[in-house]
């Protein structure tokens, strides 16, 4: 008797903290799951991040320029070398981008961290005096989903996988605060062009020479430059796809500066081929041609592309620059994103001395763990241990903004969740002793899903 007394007295105060406190907990986010804000568009997560110290952001750094070497020699491309002087103008770039919460390659003078209003005034001013490009990526915790980040967006991509430098420095800084948490940011240069701009040349007389090339204006001979870039172009492959033969890949392209779909905000993960610049000319892509398959069971299902364009066509490309008449790229973008777990076939065909050839590739994209596909409210069942990866199919290439995830999850029932991107959702249950069921909802579509726990 006296034990049932108890029994009833904590049920009656579990009901009472239940509609006191209890449910005002079970209706707010976890900081675990944080909501990704409204104004942020949907690749930008924004998951929680400690400040990078100076002694992380070394490490990561080292351990972003050792990631990248290995997916470029992957490719047989030149490995890239470390430079101090990029080094210093991408970390102070970074530096300024999580100060003041900005995602762009511009500088506005005034802000804290100002060092330059371009990336090339930067590098001038860390000491490089040769031409350089910028790649940015932001908000991880940690180098590698930067570096893919980068690889799935094009423009970026085409910049890491440049076949005429060898030379890169590599910023990371965070300080966990704000839309930027954290910054990646890569600078890439030519070693035998910034020795040219240090120590420039005499040109013979008469000979055509680059003005503008260094800060100095000191005439650098158009021979020497082109020497210093096929120099390096020379160790590198004809040409050049990503995703590679065999590669297993993110399924998803969100948006970049500048952006190649601005239509879209999620689409799929596009398939590019560039040419090595010593065969640009020789080369000629037929568009037309380009095509991506999704290969299951022995069967082809055609992908939609949303754009497909290369350098000539690029529609980004610089108003007052002059109009390119020879391939050096060509890019896939497919209109919607690909599968998770999926093998993909791309192939296009080209000229090349008067002969049509065909290049014909397979990759796939990455597995997840007990995939899902929702599409409306359900309920699943889940066991303690079990993960699953819960995808939202997006109805179109322009998702709305303001992706949130709400959760009811009783006392008792310890379940754990993360975003793997925008559309995807991975959820664990870590224990529940007793059973039940919790409840997981999703915007945008309101979809609510209910997991019962098996035992």
């Amino acid at each position: 008797m006296v034990l049932r007394l108890l029994i009833y007295l904590l049920v009656g105060l579990f009901v009472v903290w239940f509609f006191t406190v209890g449910l005002e907990r079970i209706m707010t986010p976890p900081k675990d799951l944080s909501d990704i804000p409204a104004l942020q568009k949907t690749y930008q997560k924004t998951p929680t991040i400690r400040p990078v110290t100076l002694q992380m952001a070394q490490a990561q750094e080292a351990e972003a320029l050792r990631y990248l070497n290995r997916i470029r020699q992957s490719l047989q491309l030149n490995p890239l070398s470390g430079n101090a002087k990029l080094a210093e103008a991408a970390r102070h770039h970074a530096n300024y981008s999580t100060l003041n919460n900005i995602q762009a390659h511009p500088e506005q003078p005034g802000l804290a961290g100002f060092t330059g209003e371009t990336p090339q005034l930067r590098a001038n001013a860390a000491g490089y005096q040769s031409p350089v490009a910028e790649v940015i990526a932001y908000n991880h915790a940690s180098p590698y989903p930067m570096v893919d980040d980068l690889m799935s967006a094009i423009y970026h991509r085409l910049g890491l996988l440049n076949m005429t430098q060898d030379q890169i420095g590599i910023g990371v800084a965070g300080n966990g605060e704000g839309q930027v948490k954290s910054a990646l940011v890569g600078l890439l240069g030519n070693k035998a062009l910034e020795a040219l701009c240090e120590q420039p040349p005499t040109p013979k007389p008469g000979a055509l020479a680059f003005t503008q090339l260094c800060p100095s204006g000191a005439p650098i001979p158009k021979r020497a430059v082109a020497q210093a870039m096929s120099a390096v172009a020379k160790t590198n492959p004809k040409l050049v796809a990503w995703p590679k033969s065999g590669a297993s890949v993110p399924p998803v392209f969100y948006e970049e500066s500048p952006d190649p779909l601005p239509e879209c905000n999620v689409s799929g993960y596009p398939v590019h081929v560039q040419i090595n610049p010593i065969f640009v000319g020789r080369i000629q892509f037929d568009a037309d041609s380009f095509k991506l398959y999704e290969l299951e069971d022995e069967k082809s299902r055609p992908v939609k592309a949303a754009a497909i364009f290369g350098n000539r066509k690029d529609p980004n490309r610089q108003e007052d620059a002059p109009a390119p008449n020879k391939d050096q790229w060509i890019a896939f973008f497919p209109q919607q994103r690909l599968n998770w777990n999926s093998r993909y076939q791309a192939e296009i065909q080209y000229w090349e001395n008067h002969t049509t050839k065909t290049m014909r590739w397979n990759f796939f994209t990455e597995k997840q763990p007990g995939l899902v596909e929702i599409r409306q409210s359900q309920t699943l069942s889940i066991r303690e241990g079990q993960t699953l990866t819960l995808y939202f199919p997006p109805k179109s290439c322009h998702n709305p903004d303001g992706i949130r995830l709400q959760r009811q999850i009783p006392p008792g029932i310890n379940a754990q969740a993360r975003f793997v991107d925008g559309e995807t959702l991975q959820v664990t249950l870590k224990s529940a002793p007793f059973g039940g069921a919790f409840n997981l909802r999703y915007q945008p579509g309101d979809i609510q899903i209910r997991f019962e726990v098996d035992s």
